[in-house]
């Protein structure tokens, strides 16, 4: 069973008490590319890594409202650490259906959360141009089970990953578009990293591109399509918890920009900065659109328009989490523009430029264009 945390309350509370870590790691793993170690650390032993599996299976059943909260809350502290445990909990939401028909996978979810395993995504792959619903790997039968080989673009902390989540065509003569999600324990795999990662933000989370070859047993490849999982959970899910975790990142930027004003008054007779209410007034837009569609999520996470919604929810706040950080680096000038000090927002901008590319903004914008321009979407 999931320690120390029994609701989302408690969760808050242990994320505000792992504060002095997680801040300490933020600078270490962006300054190294690191894996946040201490901190997801830190996290397990809270028991905050089964916060999406369900109770009946020993986790914590927040919903996608909850695990927000809990995502921008860790997001004002560390962008990488709160991503990769945002990236996790969307693995632990994508199995969940298909734990009800899989008792070994219901199983998985129960070790899972008792020992607060890490779950990793290998959605990407080369040769597919960025297009999560196409695969050109294939799982096939073998003697002993089920083989799986893939080259995945990026995959967020591989090394570190006790499990992972492939997709994959759900044979060699399945169209590419014919998927399903295996789950592959780093144990069965052969991991091979096939690239650096040297980027401008978003550096702990360690996303190099790899090639993996597994062989797993049957039941580990999941019996519902990935076209109905991307569709009601990783999609949706991924834009709340990714959107929510930028918040937090916009928000401790914006944070930091008034403490650099309260300072600067404390000295002089100016007027305080009037960008500091437009920070506050779109971060506060921000923080009510994510709160309202992961609540509308969370009670009929199958309802009309909630592609376009998601969509535009991950759009706009990826958009507006830079522009919030932009104004936080102006206000504080040379100091927020520094690596180092308390004002320093530099980490905070070059991690926020990560979210447009995402799934980038302009396919989104394109996949709206044609579900309000051809389906039944607009609401």
């Amino acid at each position: 069973m999931s320690r120390a945390v029994a609701g989302v309350a408690e969760a808050l509370v242990a994320v505000d008490g792992a504060r002095a870590v997680i801040a300490e790691e933020a600078v270490k793993a962006d300054k190294a590319a690191a894996f946040p170690t201490r901190s997801i650390a830190t996290l397990k032993d809270a028991g905050l890594m089964s916060a999406a599996i369900p109770s009946r299976y020993g986790g914590h059943g927040f919903d996608a409202l909850q695990l927000s909260e809990v995502g921008r809350s860790l997001g004002t502290l560390c962008g990488s650490t709160a991503m990769i445990w945002a990236m996790h909990q969307i693995q632990l939401g994508c199995m969940e259906h298909s734990a009800e028909q899989q008792r070994e996978l219901a199983d998985y979810l129960r070790r899972a959360s008792r020992e607060q395993l890490l779950i990793a995504s290998m959605t990407s792959e080369e040769g597919v141009g960025g297009n999560l619903r196409t695969s050109k790997a294939a799982v096939r039968q073998v003697p002993g089970g089920v083989e799986v080989a893939k080259r995945a673009l990026t995959v967020s902390y591989a090394e570190a990953a006790d499990s992972f989540l492939v997709t994959a065509r759900r044979g060699p003569e399945a169209a590419a578009g014919d998927q399903v999600l295996v789950l592959v324990e780093s144990h069965q795999a052969t991991l091979r990293q096939t690239g650096t990662w040297d980027t401008l933000g978003m550096r702990g989370t360690c996303s190099a591109p790899q090639a993996l070859t597994a062989v797993v047993r049957s039941w580990q490849v999941l019996r519902q399509p990935f076209s109905e999982i991307a569709t009601h959970c990783m999609v949706p899910l991924s834009h709340i918890l990714w959107s929510a975790v930028w918040s937090g990142i916009a928000e401790d930027a914006m944070r930091r920009s008034i403490g650099y004003t309260r300072a600067k008054l404390r000295k002089s007779t100016a007027a305080p900065d009037p960008r500091v209410a437009w920070m506050h007034a779109h971060g506060q837009m921000m923080k009510d659109s994510i709160r309202l569609f992961a609540a509308d999520y969370a009670k009929d996470p199958r309802g009309r328009g909630l592609a376009v919604r998601a969509n535009a929810l991950k759009m706009r706040v990826s958009i507006d989490a830079v522009r919030i950080a932009q104004m936080a680096l102006e206000v504080c000038g040379m100091a927020g523009y520094s690596e180092i000090g308390e004002f320093s927002v530099s980490r905070h901008l070059r991690d926020l430029y990560s979210a447009r590319l995402m799934i980038s903004n302009d396919r989104l914008g394109a996949v709206n264009a044609e579900l309000l321009s051809f389906g039944d979407d607009l609401i």
